[in-house]
């Protein structure tokens, strides 16, 4: 790692979403410790702590977005998974933390895809307007805050994106994350680069039915070796890494 980007990773303070930018948007109240946020038609509110802290929690619930959705009228934050039953719970944990809910988060079964969601005007706004989450209609996008933040903030997004859309090839020379959104893509390159890691970024057909998707690709040797303080949370994908890591000869 060279001089200035030790020093980047070393020096980068957190980001705070102060009282000013929540009152274009909330109603808020002083609840000692906390401010209790609601949207002026939402019924449901929440409780955080002001100024709020964009610290590694709210990057991890950023990253797990590509498998959520914000509904499009912004009446509703839902999380879907198959792959790691662990997310819906992470999901859950987290915004019940971070933001003190009172009302439910409901988890489902449906033929083998868990759900989880909760009915939350308030968050969803919150989600929309202040962390820049993006709407289901809307493409997926990295939220800006993320790029400016600390070193440990951007490998928690990162950890959970990979965890949603990320894989390890069975030949262990690639780490690959595809999406269907271009911009998406793009931004997960530039904020892997922002970590010394360089990958590459390929249009392909892929997918049931075929559509245009994106792949971004690591390979090499000195990226598997700083991939690793991202790592993967999923246990699969956490065991065909270390395999990977193990041919190389990385520990």
């Amino acid at each position: 790692m060279s001089l200035n980007n030790q020093k980047n990773k070393e020096s980068i303070g957190y980001k705070f979403v102060t009282k000013e930018k929540l009152d274009r948007h909330f109603e808020i109240t002083n609840r000692k410790k906390y401010g209790e946020l609601k949207y002026k038609e939402g019924r449901n509110s929440i409780f955080i702590k002001i100024p709020f802290k964009l610290d590694e929690n709210i990057a991890s619930l950023a990253g797990l977005m590509p498998d959520g959705s914000l509904i499009k009228d912004l009446m509703r934050v839902y999380f879907h998974q198959k792959k790691d039953i662990a997310k819906i719970y992470l999901f859950r944990d987290i915004i019940i933390k971070k933001f003190n809910l009172k009302n439910k988060v409901f988890i489902r079964e449906r033929q083998g895809t868990f759900d989880a969601y909760t009915n939350s005007q308030t968050l969803a706004r919150f989600f929309y307007h202040i962390l820049g989450f993006s709407k289901s209609d809307e493409q997926m996008r990295i939220p800006r805050w993320i790029f400016g933040s600390p070193w440990s903030v951007k490998i928690a997004y990162l950890r959970e994106a990979f965890a949603m859309e990320g894989t390890i090839l069975k030949s262990l020379n690639e780490i690959r994350f595809i999406t269907k959104d271009k911009d998406f893509v793009l931004d997960i390159q530039k904020l892997l680069k922002n970590l010394n890691i360089t990958p590459t970024v390929n249009k392909r057909i892929g997918g049931t039915p075929p559509t245009i998707q994106y792949r971004l690709s690591i390979y090499g040797k000195d990226n598997f070796e700083k991939f690793k303080e991202i790592g993967f949370s999923y246990e699969f994908h956490k065991e065909r890494f270390n395999k990977l890591l193990e041919k190389r000869g990385i520990k």
